[in-house]
């Protein structure tokens, strides 16, 4: 080998493993990585409903991304052997350029063992259901409709500070109508009066975020709807909110499920937003996020 060609060849930098990831980074990758950062834990089958259209090839790209360091999955013994859960790695957060409050253990399989550990992994599943609900919704070809914004209990957090604390916000189109809501995901066990104290909590926040964003409570039995009812017409405040029931996997999130506390009939997601302000008596805009 000449001189020149040795050189040369030194010269060429070498390729670290973080470029090597890169490299196999799509843009529908990229997305899928920030949303498991986001959210902390997406199963496959999230991960399909939001950006894929088959299950096959979701499992591909999962499969590819943890074989490239990406991402850590694991299965919990009382989610069913075919749902993969999927969590964000200290490489994959490096790479996407994530701020350090997310960051996750960097060891070999502990972001997959801190996630499994999660005493909340059922409620943060059921929450993350239900917006991938959303966005696989938005999929249908010609429905005019899409989640514009999701925002996790962690983001949320940040912006009102010492408020409130919602599972999630998000923003919901379907055609011209939309509505920006807070979601509190109830799984059953906390007792009713709390969830009521939750909803009056939002007062302060309406007030200072000149909102009137509905509080979106999704519930488990139609009993429990009825009672949570009962409370609230017990109760003073203006917050606009909402109930709905049943299995998220399976429930019509987008239509005409949701019962407010102003109104006797039930309205779609994105109708409740402007029956909402009618309600209050204030225009309809984009205000909260």
């Amino acid at each position: 080998m000449s001189f020149s060609k040795a050189a040369k060849t030194r010269a060429q930098p070498a390729r670290t493993a973080s470029h090597a990831a890169a490299d196999l980074i799509t843009s529908r990758d990229a997305r899928m990585l920030r949303l498991i950062a986001e959210h902390r834990v997406l199963t496959s089958g999230q991960i399909t409903s939001a950006l894929f259209t088959d299950n096959t090839r979701a499992r591909k790209r999962i499969s590819t991304m943890r074989d490239a360091g990406l991402i850590e999955t694991f299965r919990p013994p009382a989610a069913g052997s075919s749902q993969l859960h999927c969590v964000a790695t200290a490489k994959a957060l490096k790479l996407l350029g994530l701020p350090a409050r997310s960051a996750v253990p960097a060891g070999i399989g502990q972001a997959a063992i801190a996630a499994a550990l999660r005493q909340d992994l059922d409620h943060l599943r059921g929450v993350n259901e239900l917006f991938c609900r959303l966005l696989a919704h938005g999929h249908v070809r010609g429905s005019g409709a899409a989640l514009e914004d999701w925002r996790s209990e962690w983001s949320t957090a940040q912006l009102f500070p010492g408020r409130v604390r919602p599972d999630g916000f998000g923003r919901w189109r379907d055609g011209e109508a939309w509505c920006e809501f807070f979601l509190e995901y109830d799984t059953g066990t906390e007792p009713l009066h709390r969830l009521c104290t939750k909803w009056l909590g939002y007062d302060n926040l309406m007030q200072a975020a000149d909102t009137c964003s509905p509080v979106l409570f999704w519930l488990r039995s139609p009993g429990r709807e009825q009672h949570l009812h009962e409370l609230f017409a017990e109760s003073s405040t203006g917050v606009p909110a909402a109930t709905a029931v049943g299995d998220p996997q399976t429930a019509d999130i987008a239509g005409a499920v949701w019962r407010p506390t102003f109104a006797e009939r039930r309205f779609t997601l994105a109708g409740l937003g402007k029956a909402a302000c009618d309600h209050l008596g204030v225009p309809q805009r984009p205000n909260v996020l």
